[in-house]
């Protein structure tokens, strides 16, 4: 995890972020409000909650490098506040940030190579579904390492965790869809990966 995040550090551009106000403003801000919902969990045992990830919203906005140091800011943040144990930021780093930032990153490529250039297609088939398959990967990916540990009994973390699965992906997939949309009609400057000529114009 640490390699990921020293990765996407060195891809970003600190010189153009510092010298863009707004954007500052934009980031830090969406920092500030993902950590306000990361506090809202649902679970029972430890390990097996969910909250709001917001790993396509922010690799949208901001490209993955930003997107991965943000959430990670937050996780470390949120780990602390809360007295969690320090050594498992590596692991959940990789389930809850990096996995879901990375799968973000892969549909908007894949989307961009194998889809028409569509704004429908931006909104619905990336930000919308994208951002469910995000949050599915991710907790997907945290339950088969727990029942490989067997941390929890199949049984509990089928009951616990895996039937709620499809039921956390539409609060994503809509929160994410609806702000993604809303910005890119009324703040286009603030969604990194939208572009007007080639979503847009010409349609």
């Amino acid at each position: 995890m640490l390699i990921l995040v020293l990765i996407a550090i060195k891809k970003i551009s600190f010189t153009r972020l510092l010298n863009n106000k707004p954007s500052q403003h934009v980031y830090f801000g969406a920092i500030v409000a993902l950590l306000l919902l990361w506090k809202i969990k649902a679970g029972i045992s430890p390990g097996l909650g969910f909250h709001h990830l917001g790993a396509m919203m922010f690799t949208l906005m901001f490209g993955w490098p930003l997107a991965l140091l943000g959430i990670s800011s937050i996780m470390l943040i949120s780990v602390l506040l809360q007295h969690h144990e320090v050594l498992s930021l590596g692991i959940n780093g990789l389930l809850s940030v990096a996995l879901p930032v990375f799968v973000s990153y892969g549909i908007l490529r894949l989307s961009q190579e194998r889809l028409p250039d569509n704004f429908f297609i931006y909104i619905f088939v990336v930000a919308f579904f994208g951002a469910g398959i995000a949050v599915a990967a991710s907790r997907l990916s945290a339950i088969a390492l727990l029942s490989l540990l067997q941390a929890y009994p199949d049984s509990q973390l089928v009951s616990e965790s895996l039937v709620y699965v499809p039921l956390f992906m539409f609060p994503e997939a809509f929160i994410t869809g609806f702000l993604i949309s809303a910005f890119v009609v009324y703040k286009p400057d603030w969604v990194m990966t939208f572009d007007d000529e080639r979503y847009i114009i010409g349609k």
